[in-house]
């Protein structure tokens, strides 16, 4: 009988141990949205995998939500494309940001981005813009997205994903309007059920 118990009592310390980490697997995707005080209606900078981003557009501001999962990264071939879903005047919005020659194999790669700068005028380089289920491939007349800092995230000893963390800027031209893009900031996890690779 003490057997018995010693063993319903080990099972339950199990599940509860496990149901604890499935948890915290959950928490890790969830949107941590702290204001930054010198950039109203922004995110702070910061390189812990809040998983928000935000930057103005003039003077409107294009942030993430929490409603929904605000990136995806998707390579194909020998590129890597940068999802950023989120809202802007309160209408839903993207940026998709196509680094040609950035192949990819799966999120743990991600780590050989740390401290690189890409100019998006490049020909490298293709930034599109969906507003509204419109989307139009814009044309930069200046910018740079630089990937500060990208590391690992390791829960219960186990890599869970990557968190990539920095900034963006560019000027572009909305309809025939030049429009800047500015203190844009991202700061991302990156794992499982946001990489894709096809």
């Amino acid at each position: 009988m003490k057997l018995y118990i010693s063993t319903i009592g080990l099972i339950l310390i199990l599940l509860m141990s496990s149901c604890s980490s499935m948890e915290d697997t959950f928490q890790l995707q969830k949107s941590v949205f702290i204001k930054d005080v010198e950039n109203p209606g922004l995110p702070i900078y910061s390189e812990w995998g809040y998983n928000t981003f935000g930057a103005y557009v003039d003077r409107q501001v294009f942030v993430s939500g929490d409603s929904d999962l605000p990136t995806k990264i998707v390579v194909n071939s020998d590129t890597l494309n940068l999802l950023l879903k989120g809202s802007l005047n309160g209408r839903f919005a993207s940026i998709k940001f196509s680094f040609i020659g950035y192949p990819l194999g799966d999120y743990p790669d991600l780590k050989t981005l740390n401290d690189s700068i890409i100019n998006l005028k490049g020909n490298k380089c293709i930034v599109t813009l969906t507003r509204d289920q419109s989307s139009e491939v814009l044309t930069i007349i200046e910018g740079k997205f630089h990937f500060k800092r990208v590391q690992d995230l390791y829960v219960d000893k186990q890599y869970t994903k990557a968190i990539i963390s920095g900034v963006f800027s560019f000027k572009t031209f909305f309809g025939n309007e030049p429009v800047a893009i500015s203190n844009g900031r991202f700061d991302l996890g990156i794992g499982y059920e946001n990489f894709y690779n096809y």
